[in-house]
């Protein structure tokens, strides 16, 4: 997902760098009642069905506390030790508890925002779309633009792409940008685009589109790098609108499970906002940022590395993109699109030339800073391992922990250089059970073999990291192990699973949403499992993921959700135990 150019780093002071203290964990183990030698627990989770994670002990029955951090995990009997007069407990009620879900990439500010904009993504009908757009209209105040939406053609019928023409006539002068639901194309009425200055002769720009009519006008469809003559004339979102946001984003992410958010691609007034909340003590999920590739010697400059700053916001990352997207017809492929053999997708500006990216990727990892780039199509994908192999190559080998995101459609050929590089996959399985609905008539029967392949990369020894991409796809993780589990596309069409020798098991999983991200931001040893030592984020859920039918994942609840011991949600179910 594309986000507008942001204001200087140097305007940002960052709290990040201030880590809280963390209190000493006493020695994994059974500690004897009343022992004054070792502090009482905060709070103990009992009578519960933990997913431990842990090899040797996957499941147990209760969890200790002290501070943030976890000081044990075991038999009821085994944890009751760690009671004082002082220790809170949480009655499980024999749920399953989970340690907390950790999205690998989401938009996190404009996913806040989202939730305040106009929803065109359930919009089933052009009609529906242009009834929704009329009733918003009525309501933005004089000078304001109406943005969001996340449209989606492939639920109408026939698909046909909107234009202009649609909405022109309920928006009048009030101008209008709604995007597409996979970010990569937007949707601009006359007002938006006399405004932007584009006419039938503004040229393409590199790694973008002008979409035009029949009669050589831009019909308002605007794609990848092309979006910027809309974008950069649209008024910066003001700070107090940013907290708004953020605060929406976290509460909804509190609500869901969601303990860990690693933030692609935020505006550093995004990052700014972040360090406010975190120096209020108000903080409910724990960020990894990674800003944009273009702007690395902003971070670099610092000297800011890798998972640099405290347990609750970092930077050291960066994110670049390859390409754009299957449903626009933007991401790069080998072989030209089925239904649209005119073209094999787009390289993005940051591409071209490809010397430069090249260069920026060398140097940019010289300065220590963790490479996250966007690849869909499989040459687009082909290409980044190329170049993370010249960076290898000029750079040495070390623990660096590449990233592709997305990681959609992958040619046969290169499922062994991931493994061989060390690249994570960074996946979003709903997407695949969206995509899934249309996917074939784009790319064929024999491309989509190895489409969201989670089960290659698995097997080849690949590491998942999941998320959801949010707003482009829901937040909610039962939604993505569902997805990843049955592969049961959105439309019913596919029960048994599209692809369905890509399906891995729920415990597979569970595990690229908690270990598998931790690892792919250098967290692995404070997050991803309920291990003693590591920090107190976890989960329990209305019924046990791993026993009932996977096809019954998606209506899962969470109860409570817990951020360094401290309970940031809890679902009137569970406060009533």
């Amino acid at each position: 997902m594309r986000r507008r150019a942001a204001p200087a780093l140097s305007a940002i002071i960052l709290a990040a760098a201030g880590a809280a203290a963390v209190p000493a964990v006493p020695a994994p183990g059974v500690r004897a009642r009343g022992a004054a030698s070792a502090p009482a627990a905060d709070l103990i989770i009992t009578n519960a069905r933990v997913f431990t994670s842990e090899r040797e002990r996957p499941e147990c029955e209760a969890i200790a506390i002290l501070g943030e951090r976890i000081v044990a995990a075991g038999g009821k009997t085994e944890i009751d030790a760690w009671r004082g007069p002082a220790t809170r407990v949480i009655d499980a009620g024999a749920r399953r508890v989970v340690p907390g879900f950790n999205d690998a990439h989401v938009h996190f500010v404009s996913g806040g925002m989202d939730l305040d904009n106009i929803d065109l993504k359930s919009a089933a009908t052009p009609t529906e779309l242009v009834r929704r757009i009329a009733q918003r209209v009525r309501t933005i105040p004089k000078g304001e633009w109406l943005l969001g939406g996340n449209w989606d053609e492939q639920q109408w019928s026939p698909a046909t792409m909107p234009d202009r023409t649609l909405i022109d006539p309920v928006t009048g002068d009030v101008p209008v940008f709604i995007s597409r639901y996979d970010g990569h194309m937007a949707l601009a009425n006359s007002a938006a685009i006399r405004l932007a200055g584009v006419t039938a002769k503004t040229p393409d720009p590199p790694g973008g589109a002008i979409v035009h009519d029949a009669s050589g006008e831009p019909n308002g469809l605007f794609k990848d790098a092309a979006l910027s003559f809309v974008t950069r004339i649209i008024p910066p979102f003001s700070h107090e609108q940013r907290l708004r946001a953020a605060r929406r984003a976290l509460a909804h992410a509190a609500s869901l499970g969601v303990t860990s958010v690693q933030d692609m691609n935020p505006e550093y007034g995004d990052i700014a906002v972040y360090s406010e909340i975190l120096e209020r003590g108000e903080l409910t999920a724990r960020i990894y940022a990674a800003p944009s590739q273009t702007q690395w010697e902003d971070q670099a400059t610092l000297g800011l590395r890798r998972s640099f700053g405290s347990p609750w916001l970092r930077l050291g990352a960066i994110k670049g993109y390859a390409d754009g997207s299957l449903g626009s017809t933007t991401a790069y492929f080998f072989e030209p699109y089925a239904d649209a053999p005119g073209t094999r997708g787009l390289l993005s500006d940051e591409m071209q030339p490809l010397e430069a990216e090249r260069q920026r990727l060398i140097k940019a990892d010289a300065a220590g800073l963790q490479l996250c780039v966007h690849a869909i199509g499989d040459q687009g994908i082909s290409m980044i391992l190329d170049l993370f192999a010249d960076v290898v190559k000029v750079n040495g080998e070390r623990d660096r922990r590449f990233r592709i995101e997305h990681a959609q459609h992958v040619a046969p050929k290169d499922f062994e250089r991931f493994a061989t590089l060390q690249v994570i996959a960074s996946m979003q399985p709903y997407h695949a059970i969206d995509d899934g609905r249309w996917a074939v008539k784009r790319i064929g029967p024999e491309r989509i073999k190895t489409t969201y392949a989670f089960r290659t990369f698995l097997d080849r020894g690949v590491r998942l990291a999941f998320g959801t991409d949010w707003s482009v796809a829901p937040l909610d993780p039962m939604q993505t192990i569902y997805a990843a589990a049955t592969r049961a596309t959105l439309d019913g069409k596919n029960p048994g699973g599209w692809v369905p020798e890509q399906k891995i098991t729920v415990k597979e999983a569970v595990e690229a949403y908690t270990l598998g991200s931790a690892y792919a931001e250098f967290q692995e040893k404070d997050k991803g499992s309920i291990t003693p030592g590591k920090l107190a984020d976890l989960v329990i859920l209305s019924d046990d993921i791993f026993s009932i039918d996977p096809r019954a994942i998606r209506d899962v609840k969470v109860t409570t959700t817990l951020v360094g011991g401290r309970v940031v949600w809890q679902s009137d179910t569970q406060a009533a135990r």
